[in-house]
């Protein structure tokens, strides 16, 4: 079953509304169901609209106005990190990898569109991420903001973790290499969607470096809420009740980053999310 609206209706006001706007932008920037080659965009549009936390985007758009950047430029990088994502989760979910029939409560895009739309589908919403970066105003933001997502997207990132989890026998995993697997294949990409949001609000060289240890930390914390939810990963090495230590001791780490920061409400209780998520829908 999808957990997704137990959480969105946990959100702040302030949430809420920039989850509304991420929801409309991605449905403006994604291609019409009716525009050739049809079958393609229409399983493109049911993978990224089906539902989702959307707390990739949240992040960006929080950081942003945090340093009270600009708010309009900072919905493009939230809908690239959030269009990277649901083509990762599009690939992870096809037989070749996970073999998963249902994503977010629904029947993946594979069991409903088959598995070669499906795998060209995620193509197509990766190389839309990327397309929809050019439409920032200040090309060097643009750049650096490409530079942090397409490392976050490959091979030093999702795509590198997964292929050392594709690597490591259950017999084999040892909790170093959970971690670098976490790193890789979750971290990287939560971490680079803060990032973006530093980077679209100007913020300086220290801001930037103190955003970018948060979301290490974070994306680090949200992977092992993830292993509780599904019994695997960490849990296999600890108890969830050590599990649950951990993440509180990382997101306390993560806190310490951004504490110095005003208007950093919104950020925290992100934070506040993705803690209290293991702590009462984990099982014991």
């Amino acid at each position: 079953m999808s957990k997704e609206p137990s959480i969105r209706s946990s959100l702040s006001p302030y949430l809420r509304e920039q989850t509304a706007r991420v929801e409309a932008a991605l449905g403006e920037f994604l291609p019409l169901e009716s525009q050739h080659p049809a079958a393609l965009h229409e399983a493109m549009r049911y993978a990224v609209l089906n539902g989702g936390k959307r707390i990739r985007p949240l992040l960006t758009l929080a950081v942003c106005d945090m340093f009270q950047g600009d708010r309009a430029a900072a919905i493009i990088p939230a809908c690239s990190v959030e269009l990277i994502h649901c083509y990762s989760l599009i690939h992870d979910d096809l037989p070749f990898l996970d073999n998963d029939d249902f994503r977010r409560g629904k029947p993946t895009c594979h069991k409903k569109y088959g598995e070669a739309i499906a795998l060209l589908a995620g193509d197509g919403l990766l190389a839309l991420a990327f397309q929809i970066l050019s439409r920032l105003r200040d090309e060097h933001k643009a750049l650096r903001i490409v530079a942090e997502l397409s490392q976050a997207a490959g091979t030093l990132g999702m795509v590198g973790g997964q292929a050392m989890e594709l690597a490591q026998t259950s017999e084999e995993m040892d909790l170093p290499t959970l971690d670098a697997i976490h790193i890789h294949k979750t971290g990287q990409l939560i971490k680079a969607s803060c990032v973006a949001g530093a980077v679209t609000a100007s913020a300086s060289l220290e801001e930037e470096n103190r955003i970018r240890k948060f979301g290490e930390y974070l994306g680090f914390a949200f992977q092992i809420v993830d292993d509780i939810l599904d019994g695997d990963g960490y849990v296999r090495f600890m108890s969830v009740h050590e599990a649950r230590g951990k993440v509180a001791e990382v997101i306390q780490k993560a806190e310490e980053q951004i504490s110095r920061f005003k208007q950093n409400e919104p950020l925290l209780q992100l934070v506040r999310l993705i803690l209290n998520r293991g702590q009462q829908e984990g099982s014991s």
